[in-house]
């Protein structure tokens, strides 16, 4: 995480102000020095909360896209719901994160973006704020094209105002393609960016993405066997007589 946080600290000594993806426009012709910071949530709440909590204590608000439709965790759970809850209470922006997988992303837009309002209305009614915003997990390359349409009449993150008016950077895979943004053209002539930053890859030491990977899988069985046993008396028994024999 000290990583993040001298990008963070970068970002806002160069005068980069982090705004909301609805204030893009406006922002392109009021400030063009200003970040859209953007965390997409494929694995871990946990994480994710995390790194919410220091982007808060350096005074930065950012937005975060949760799925609705994944394994991975669940937003509408006691322990989920309580997450994002914690990470709203920080001051960040609740945006929905569409599992490309769960939808025909080559289906006439106007579907997609019904299927889009569904989740979206979901998330709004259970977590009380609007969702503005939507992001694509794995996104094909209809969905780069960035055709308004497939989320109408919300936004969406691959929109042309997001990636062609301002310079898009992701560290998709554990890594910045292009370099660290604090190290490229953009950044040293306070041109908009718009980061997007995965907390699963941003731990509090050092690692290499599979090995990350490796311990979240670890983490995430732990807390499975952990709810078995609290939900299941013959599992917890059974755990009991194992640790006794």
């Amino acid at each position: 995480m000290r990583a993040y946080v001298d990008l963070v600290q970068a970002l806002k000594k160069r005068g980069y102000d982090f705004r909301g993806f609805p204030e893009a426009a406006a922002a392109l012709e009021e400030d063009p020095t200003f970040v859209l910071m953007r965390h997409d949530i494929d694995f871990s709440l946990e994480a994710a909360c995390r790194m919410a909590e220091v982007e808060a204590a350096h005074g930065i608000r950012s937005t975060y896209f949760f799925m609705i439709r994944t394994e991975h965790y669940n937003v509408f759970s006691p322990d989920g719901t309580q997450w994002v809850r914690k990470i709203l209470a920080l001051g960040h922006h609740l945006g929905l994160h569409v599992d490309g997988a769960a939808y025909s992303l080559s289906s006439a837009g106007t579907e997609l973006a019904a299927r889009c309002e569904q989740e979206a209305t979901m998330l709004e009614a259970w977590f009380g704020i609007p969702v503005e915003v939507i992001s694509f997990h794995r996104p094909n390359e209809y969905v780069l094209a960035g055709s308004p349409a497939l989320t109408a009449p919300r936004l969406h993150t691959y929109m042309e105002l997001f990636r062609g008016r301002m310079t898009y950077m992701s560290d998709s895979r554990g890594r910045w393609r292009d370099g660290s943004p604090d190290e490229s053209d953009v950044f040293r002539e306070g041109r908009p960016l718009h980061l997007l930053v995965h907390p699963i890859w941003w731990g509090s030491i050092p690692e290499a993405p599979f090995a990350r990977l490796e311990a979240f899988l670890d983490e995430r069985w732990q807390q499975l066997r952990m709810s078995v046993a609290e939900n299941n008396t013959v599992f917890r028994v059974g755990m009991y007589e194992r640790i006794k024999d």
